[in-house]
């Protein structure tokens, strides 16, 4: 339940606990008697006053009885008195008996002197009548104006009567009177309490602003999955380094003979999606201390000064749990980057000011004057050149471990950690799965898997259905369907990752000729890239439209690449030119689907000018754009307005070359060209064995060394 749902309900409750409590307050002490004068009669009738707080059958039933009085004649100068009746108190619920208001008026027109008093409760149509030797009687009668025609009778009667004025609780009388007032009241009160606290919300609460935000693990423990470093595979340099530390925090006393000191602070350094938080994780469960995770962002506040002061909370509260339990304490840090960053960039105001003193804070309290024997920071990030240099230095993150995309053996053992005893067909091989990933982190293995066993699921549910409907009972179907994945169910688990879900409903409505352009566009990829010697083997072509391409070339090396030399480099360029000169050779047209291709083509022709020393320039590296003073680019470059210039020229020497070269490939094979689009227009997909008879059957007519290809030469006159 929300806190102002409770408060108004405590508010709401309190008021009907005074309420009732009310209601059972014993009453005071009772008044002295006043005399009630019947009208036109000298002589006085003392009343008992009424006792019930409450107005009702029972309450009205209680009032005292008065005894009958003297005969009194019309003439009478004076009348005589009534004498007060001793009260029945004997009695807890006393009896009445029926009357009616024409039996009253009946009675006081043929007998008057039979009736001892009437009694009128004020706020009630109901009046009780004493009769002299019987029973009181209770009698209803119809409004105000009733009672004002039954006075009128009684004083015309001489008969005595009296107004008794019921006994009403303090608390009820207010609250009825002002129900209105409290409900208005309880509303604006309600709705200013709510807003004061959604404003808290969003901004952080005044008290608790400047309190970390990290999670315990310890707290959390029951729903966080449980990891160890049994289910990390894929950086096993990483594991080893990890594990040294879980050993040293644990006890080992080893290090200690030796004088050698546990690093302060670890970072994990990789691409996304390598493990980093799942190596964290299992840090979490393999050591015996307390674990405590947050992230970069965590600490950045819109107000300055709060990052500082969460990250002294953070550290305050490390220091106190290693002080209680005598176990180290570990704090994971995620996305580090985004308060770690260089200082120097901000105008010293605003969010990057905050960032600073958030990161200056970070950094005493890691290597400060006050020690934190016991602690060990984890940090993770995918940006390390983005870093502040005092972040990395020994003393701070000592050890920097990297987490990198997965090899072929790495890759083999995360599909057989996400596999696990789920059966598998007989074609489905490890090396099969590693061989059809290259490239790709363990994240996206899990990805891969967690597909082809959906695929897989649907599969077997539908034949199941099949079964069951064609007349088969539960055992005969369970011995005939086997729960296996097959090799097809993670083949879609790839392709589904990187180029996203198939639309098999567009795919039919397609127009014939944007098959046909799409089918020419992935056939000129596809000739182009077995040109090169070191060239990839084409795995897969296919027009099929996905939700993140309307068709692709997939390539797979035959072993994993650690660099790529300047021909691989041309060769990807080229092959990402050619779907766009297949188009314009073979249907004379162009259209908008070549935008990625060339975006590929670009970034490896700038990689080639600025960082890898591959073009007319010669062997330099100029780097990115710096930070400009409001964060983002548009900062010092790094060099000149005239060796910029030469880049941009040198990148459009290099890609306009090897578009040349693409469109000369694809006029020189045609024929291969058209006999892959037959097929690929009849099936929409080619895979690696039926591409190779293509290959076979279509030998090329041009090789790479007969194409015009970039120059490299370095010359002082660069691109000019």
């Amino acid at each position: 339940m929300k806190p102002n749902t409770k408060f108004i309900l405590w508010i709401l409750g309190a008021f009907l606990f005074a309420f009732i409590a009310g209601r059972f307050v014993t009453p005071g002490p009772v008044p002295a008697p006043k005399p009630v004068h019947a009208p036109g009669r000298a002589a006085a009738v003392y009343v008992q006053p009424i006792k019930p707080s409450q107005t009702s059958e029972k309450d009205i039933s209680n009032i005292p009885t008065i005894s009958a009085a003297p005969a009194i004649t019309s003439g009478s100068p004076s009348g005589a008195a009534f004498v007060q009746a001793p009260v029945n108190r004997g009695q807890q619920t006393p009896t009445t008996s029926d009357l009616t208001i024409s039996e009253l008026y009946q009675l006081i027109e043929s007998n008057p002197k039979s009736i001892a008093n009437v009694s009128f409760i004020n706020s009630e149509n109901i009046v009780r009548v004493e009769r002299v030797n019987q029973l009181p009687s209770l009698v209803k009668v119809s409004d105000v104006g009733g009672k004002q025609a039954l006075l009128a009778k009684l004083d015309k009667s001489k008969i005595s009567f009296q107004t008794v004025e019921p006994k009403v609780d303090p608390i009820a009388k207010l609250i009825s009177e002002n129900f209105g007032t409290i409900l208005v009241l309880l509303v604006i009160v309600g709705f200013l309490i709510y807003s004061s606290r959604r404003a808290a919300k969003q901004m952080g609460s005044i008290t608790g602003m400047g309190k970390s935000r990290s999670k315990d693990v310890e707290k959390l423990k029951d729903s966080i999955a449980k990891v160890t470093f049994k289910d990390v595979a894929g950086c096993e340099e990483a594991v080893k380094e990890l594990r040294r530390v879980v050993k040293g925090l644990v006890g080992a006393n080893v290090y200690k003979e030796f004088g050698a000191e546990l690093p302060k602070g670890i970072l994990l350094i990789g691409p996304p999606g390598t493990g980093k938080t799942l190596l964290a994780k299992a840090v979490a469960h393999e050591t015996g201390g307390s674990f405590e995770v947050t992230s970069g962002s965590a600490f950045v506040e819109m107000l300055v000064g709060v990052g500082a002061s969460r990250v002294r909370d953070l550290f305050e509260s490390a220091r106190k749990k290693v002080a209680e339990s005598k176990k180290p304490h570990i704090i994971f840090i995620d996305e580090i980057d985004a308060v770690g960053g260089k200082r120097g960039g901000g105008t010293g105001s605003g969010s990057n000011s905050e960032r600073e003193q958030t990161l200056n804070q970070i950094l005493v309290e890691m290597d400060g004057v006050i020690g934190n024997q016991g602690i060990i920071i984890i940090a993770a990030t995918n940006r390390v050149d983005m870093l502040d240099d005092a972040l990395l230095r020994p003393g701070r993150f000592d050890c920097h471990v990297s987490v990198d995309l997965p090899d072929r053996a790495g890759r083999e053992a995360i599909f057989a950690i996400h596999i696990g005893e789920r059966l598998i067909a007989s074609d489905v091989t490890l090396a099969g799965l590693a061989h059809r990933t290259y490239g790709y982190s363990g994240a996206e293995i899990k990805g891969v898997c967690n597909r082809a066993f959906i695929l897989a699921a649907e599969r077997y549910a539908g034949r199941r259905e099949a079964l069951v409907q064609s007349g088969m009972s539960a055992e005969q179907v369970a011995a005939e369907l086997v729960k296996e994945t097959t090799m097809v169910d993670f083949d879609e688990g790839v392709d589904f990752v990187r180029y996203g879900n198939p639309d098999v409903a567009k795919q039919g409505r397609m127009k014939i000729i944007d098959k046909k352009n799409t089918a020419y566009h992935e056939a000129g990829h596809a000739d182009t890239a077995v040109i090169s010697p070191d060239a990839d083997p084409v795995v897969k072509i296919t027009i099929m439209r996905r939700s993140k391409a309307l068709g692709y070339v997939q390539t797979m090396p035959d072993t994993d690449r650690v660099s790529i030399t300047r021909q691989q480099a041309l060769s990807r360029i080229v092959m990402a030119m050619a779907g766009r000169a297949a188009q314009e050779v073979f249907l004379n047209t162009v259209d908008a689907g070549a935008s990625n291709d060339f975006q590929q083509a670009a970034d490896m022709a700038k990689r080639m000018v600025t960082a890898w020393g591959m073009s007319r320039l010669g062997p330099i590296s100029v780097g990115e754009r710096g930070e400009g003073p409001f964060g983002g680019g548009g900062g010092h470059a790094g060099f000149g307005q005239d060796l910029g210039n030469e880049i941009d020229r040198e990148i459009r020497y290099i890609t306009s070359t090897c578009y040349k070269a693409a469109k000369k490939i694809v006029e020189a094979n045609r024929e291969r060209i058209e006999a892959l689009v037959a097929i690929l227009m009849h099936k929409e997909t080619v895979l690696a064995d039926e591409w190779q008879a293509l290959l076979k059957a279509y030998p090329s007519k041009i090789k790479w060394e007969d194409l015009t290809l970039p120059e490299a030469e370095f010359t002082e006159e660069g691109g000019k």
